[in-house]
């Protein structure tokens, strides 16, 4: 069954608030402009959930001060570092919104980013997650590029849905939140398991930015992405009975010419032995 052919009860036009969670571990240097981007937005219905996971550097004077300024701004602290998945999980047990969103203490919306998340939900009940473009950036904020997400079919080769959407609530519920042991892929893995029961759609709009830094997680981990990424793919192989064996087949192919980048030949093969079991035609 394809995407498009799924079928998920609607939800009211008429939505007041959507949730923001933003974790943050030691993310003084760049936090402050991620909130602000937030305070930023030309929708004004929205609740911004803070979780410090136990920070010990400026993060929790920086919180203390903007929760002061915005009643809208709230802030949860634990007591011990429980990594992104974990700090997501407890933003959201608290999070009162209809439709649901995060965001990194590195990164920054564009004004008008959650008002044309909201105006797509809003006007496409059937689509329960939203997605869309991004333009990347340096550590000094400077623009280095556009990125243009691919479709969800893209799913089977990695995560297409990058770091800007929206999704609504009953989403989080059914998947039952990220997946603590999937640290450094806990996104990829929520998207393959709300994908077995939820329709996502790309939108083009450029209405995110995405920091490019020596301290992201993105650059510190790269391996670890990749290989956490080949955990949540396997792990959830069988979500993927929406997409076509030839998309299937597309999308192993890709995980095997990554992990031959980060020279791990032995997963390379098991990608493209899986890819050959798809569709052999293809390869």
């Amino acid at each position: 069954m394809s995407q498009s052919q799924r079928t998920t009860s609607t939800v009211p036009k008429t939505v007041s608030l959507v949730s923001i969670v933003l974790p943050t571990y030691n993310g003084a240097a760049y936090l402050s402009k991620a909130i602000m981007s937030c305070v930023a937005q030309s929708y004004h219905d929205w609740e911004l959930v803070i979780v410090d996971d136990a920070s010990t550097d400026a993060t929790p004077e920086i919180i203390s001060c903007f929760c002061g300024r915005d009643p809208r701004i709230r802030s949860v602290r634990h007591a011990i570092n429980k990594k992104l998945p974990g700090a997501l999980n407890t933003g959201f047990e608290v999070a009162q919104g209809q439709y649901l969103t995060w965001t990194s203490d590195d990164n920054c919306y564009m004004p008008d980013g959650i008002e044309t998340l909201v105006h797509y939900l809003d006007s496409e009940p059937d689509v329960d997650i939203v997605y869309s473009g991004f333009s990347t950036m340096d550590a000094e904020g400077r623009h280095l590029k556009s990125v243009r997400v691919s479709a969800p079919e893209e799913l089977a080769g990695g995560n297409c849905v990058g770091p800007c959407f929206m999704y609504r609530r009953e989403v989080h519920t059914r998947a039952h939140g990220y997946a603590e042991d999937l640290f450094l892929a806990e996104d990829f893995d929520f998207w393959l398991r709300a994908s077995t029961s939820f329709r996502l759609k790309e939108l083009t709009a450029d209405l995110y930015r995405y920091r490019v830094h020596a301290g992201a997680l993105s650059i510190l981990h790269r391996t670890a992405i990749q290989i956490a990424t080949e955990q949540a793919l396997v792990r959830n192989r069988e979500c993927l009975h929406w997409i076509s064996a030839a998309g299937k087949t597309r999308g192993f192919l890709a995980m095997a010419h990554r992990a031959a980048y980060f020279h791990r030949w032995a997963a390379t093969l098991r990608w493209y032995a899986r890819a050959l079991t798809m569709s052999p035609s293809t390869c």
